[in-house]
Formats: C-alpha cells, structure tokens, sequence
C-alpha cells in the first residue's frame, strides 16, 4: 500500500487531519493499527467529532509588554463552565496569549506556526483530544502603541476589555493617568460602546435610526416643522449610548467620557479598544 493510500485509509477509519495521520504513520512505521492506536491515544481520532460541538464557555485573557507599548486579547471557547475553571484550559489560553504577543501578525493566528511541528491549531487540536471538549480559538486583538495599552479582566474570566492610549510621556507618567485607563477600560466592560466617537459610525446606521425616529414621530402625529429638530435630539441620545466619549460616566452620570479624560489631560486619546465577552 503506497504512503497516500495508508494515509487515505487512516484517515477513514480516524477521521483525523492529513498531517495527523501522516505524523502517525510515521511514528508507527506504516503499521496502519499501530497508527490507529497511536492518533487514539493522542485524543486526535475524536477530535474532529467534537469540533461540530458548540463552544460557548471559556476564558478570556490578556497581556501587556512589561512597557505597556503593546497588548493582546485572547477569547478561547469550550463547552462547559467546568472545563474553563480548569487550570490545563487556563494554561493553554495563556500559552496562546503569549503566542499572539510574539506573532509578528493577529491575521490567521490559528495557521500560523506555534513551533517547529504544530500550527496554533495543531496546539488546539491536541488539547481537544486530552480535555474532551470542542475548544475554539474565537478571537483575538493586539495593540502596538507610542502611548500605553491598558487592560481589563472581569471576574473569572468571562469579558476583558484591551484600551490603547496616546499621550505625553509625562501625562502617561502620572498617577491620575493610571486611574484614569483603568476606569476607562472598566467603562467599556460596563457600558459597553460600539465606538469612539461619533464620526466613526458608520452613515448608514445613522440614517437607519433617522428613518426609525421619523416614522415613530409621524405615527405620534408630530407636525412635520419640527421632526427634523426632534430627531436631532434622539440622535444625539443614540450617540451617547454607543459612541464611548459621549456616555455618562459610570460613576457620576452628569459627565461624559470626553469630559472626564480632559480634567486629567486633553491630549489623552484613546486610539482602539477591544471588548470580549463569553458567548457574544
């Protein structure tokens, strides 16, 4: 039997990855039971059925250069609240993290070579067989920065909030910088913002909710002289729901975000934001 027929045939009778059943045979030298035996004892022979399992549990986590110059966030999946407690699912979201940080590309992680024989999803696909659930590599974000990056972890893991900053090396320096980056990245695990300012929405959701807001004031029997004025006033209520420098401060809702961040600085920016939840 020639080396793609062997591999043809494990692969029928595992249903695991070419690369897998090659790396098997391999191993076993073209004994196709041993193979068998081999992929079985790897957890890699069931791993493929257990990919079509929901992953909705899981952990995300972040991490900053000892500089704070550059910051990723990782959301990996699984099936159970039980197995993301778990100190090998942890470690392997850490490992993960660590990865991304030294990637010198966040495009395609799960291809990219984790060392000289695995790919990232090699790494997954091996942890699948050992922990017995789907695991997913859902998302994941990395900031590089001439400012800081600042982050946020709720408890047990279950959102994380990533925050890249611009400002002066003095004002980042500061002890009211330091708090301030942390009360903004807890406003953006709290509140939840889609962007950070108005003109970064895009002109079509701006004029989707136009469209709702006229047709409910026609249908109340507002005159149309003042429709126009009325609907200004629930934009710029929409705005401040969903653009981060216009909501009400968390802790003192007389304020907006721009207001708070110019009493530390006014040349604080916050440049990016990256917000992960468990089964969003």
């Amino acid at each position: 039997m020639s080396a793609i027929e062997l591999i043809t045939k494990l692969r029928e009778m595992t249903g695991a990855g070419i690369k897998d059943c090659n790396n098997a045979l391999k191993e076993a030298n073209n004994d196709i039971e041993a193979a068998v035996k081999i992929l079985r004892e790897k957890g890699i022979a069931s791993a493929v059925k257990r990919a079509d399992r929901s992953a909705k549990q899981g952990v995300v986590v972040a991490k900053l250069s000892d500089d704070k110059k550059q910051g990723v966030l990782v959301e990996l999946n699984c099936e159970t609240d039980f197995v993301a407690r778990t100190d090998k699912f942890k470690a392997l979201a850490e490992s993960l993290a660590d990865f991304v940080a030294k990637s010198s590309s966040a495009e395609n992680i799960s291809e990219q070579k984790f060392d000289d024989t695995r790919t990232v999803q090699d790494v997954i696909k091996e942890a699948i067989g050992t922990i017995g659930e789907n695991i997913v590599l859902k998302r994941t974000a990395k900031f590089s920065t001439t400012g800081e990056v600042a982050s946020y972890i709720h408890m047990n893991n279950s959102l994380g909030v990533l925050v890249n900053f611009e400002a002066p090396a003095d004002v980042i320096a500061s002890e009211n910088f330091k708090n301030l980056e942390k009360e903004i990245a807890m406003q953006i695990a709290a509140v939840n913002p889609s962007y950070i300012t108005r003109d970064q929405v895009p002109q079509e959701e701006i004029d989707k909710e136009k469209e709702i807001y006229v047709k409910q004031l026609q249908e109340e029997g507002k005159p149309a002289n003042i429709i126009d004025k009325i609907v200004l006033g629930k934009l710029n209520k929409f705005y401040s729901q969903i653009c981060l420098m216009e909501q009400p401060y968390m802790r003192e809702e007389k304020e907006n975000i721009k207001n708070v961040i110019a009493k530390v600085n006014k040349d604080i920016v916050v440049k990016q934001f990256a917000r992960f939840k468990i089964g969003e």
